[in-house]
């Protein structure tokens, strides 16, 4: 089962400690290990030990856009020959991530199904929020919608110029 799959995993906030980032890596590093799977995450997701994983291009202090991870993570399945990529991402951030990752596959041409794991919804949204984060925009509820409502109603092609 595990050669046609890779999990994607998307941070939510910086650094890798704060509860988000941790809760995301452990959910991410049991499915893979438990299918046999690799993974393409960012640094401030830190996947167990024994477990492949690829991360993303990513500046210091500078975390790369969601669709810019949902593009390097399509490219890196098509490498690997998956059929289907799994995705881990904070309950808020699980609509975009989604959508990013299916545009990424629509765009590159690729046969890849893409699935949402189901492990997240087990926590309220308001776990996800870190005021610990350096990130201010995950800190809490008010400060993501703000940000996400305008992400949300964007046209797709003007969110490609500024997510690119």
């Amino acid at each position: 089962m595990g050669k046609n799959i890779g999990i994607v995993a998307f941070a939510f906030g910086v650094p890798d400690t704060i509860r988000s980032n941790w809760l995301l890596a452990q959910i991410a590093s049991e499915k893979a290990r438990g299918y046999g799977v690799p993974v393409y995450t960012q640094l401030d997701i830190r996947i167990q030990p024994g477990i492949e994983v690829e991360h993303t291009p990513e500046g210091s202090g500078s975390p790369p856009p969601t669709l810019r991870i949902a593009r390097g993570a399509v490219k890196w399945a098509q490498r690997k020959g998956f059929r289907a990529l799994w995705i881990v991402a904070a309950k808020p951030h699980i609509w975009r991530a989604q959508r990013d990752v299916e545009r990424a596959v629509r765009e590159s041409g690729a046969q890849i199904e893409v699935y949402v794991l189901r492990e997240m919804e087990e926590y309220s949204e308001n776990y996800w929020y870190c005021p610990d984060s350096t990130q201010e925009r995950v800190r809490s509820r008010e400060a993501w919608n703000k940000r996400e409502r305008i992400l949300k109603f964007m046209p797709f092609f003007i969110y490609k110029r500024i997510a690119s």
